[in-house]
């Protein structure tokens, strides 16, 4: 009812995480990535409670004691993910020697054109996220579209993800996408 006191679904969800989170002394120490901000400064990472506390408050079911490894292999995507931009962004190097993130929005649940298209026609197994970097190129901002598969696991890596990150569809975006493809067949 309107002007009620009573804390919203999602106020009450992000409460009683936080209190877990407490309970289970979740470390609150935050370690800096490798990933430039446009600040300057690198982005830091979240801590074990802050992410805990957000995912579980977004309805993910997560074991307080797992949480030392769930960080270590978020950040660790994460930094995958950024040499993967790298990649692309190593042919304007000329242009801009120090891209930067400016942020990054996840979109789970919403597929990317190319996930759609790899699903219909070729079988693939969908993404279990996706992610739109936003990268600062001296002044150009590019977007990256990311797409998370679960990847091969083997005994050496029993956990594997796969990381299709990409600049959008856009003529510069697609120039970028044909030189890395033409690059992979040793042609340019």
């Amino acid at each position: 009812a309107a002007g009620s006191d009573a804390a919203s679904p999602t106020a009450a969800a992000a409460s009683a995480a936080a209190q877990v989170a407490e309970q289970a002394q979740l470390s609150r120490e935050r370690a800096p990535s490798t990933i430039p901000s446009a600040s300057g400064d690198n982005f830091m990472y979240p801590s074990e409670n802050q992410f805990f506390t957000s995912a579980t408050a977004k309805g993910h079911d997560l074991v307080p004691d797992e949480m030392e490894m769930v960080v270590a292999i978020h950040n660790a995507v994460n930094e995958q993910t950024w040499r993967e931009i790298l990649k692309y962004e190593e042919m304007h190097k000329a242009v801009c020697p120090t891209p930067r993130l400016i942020r990054f929005l996840g979109r789970p649940g919403e597929l990317s054109p190319k996930a759609q298209i790899l699903g219909l026609l070729a079988g693939r197994t969908a993404p279990f996220d996706r992610h739109d970097w936003h990268v600062d190129r001296c002044g150009t901002q590019v977007r990256y579209v990311v797409d998370f598969y679960d990847g091969k696991p083997n005994p050496e890596r029993p956990v594997s993800i796969f990381i299709d990150a990409r600049p959008e569809v856009t003529f510069g975006g697609l120039q970028d996408r044909f030189r890395m493809w033409a690059r992979g067949l040793n042609i340019v």
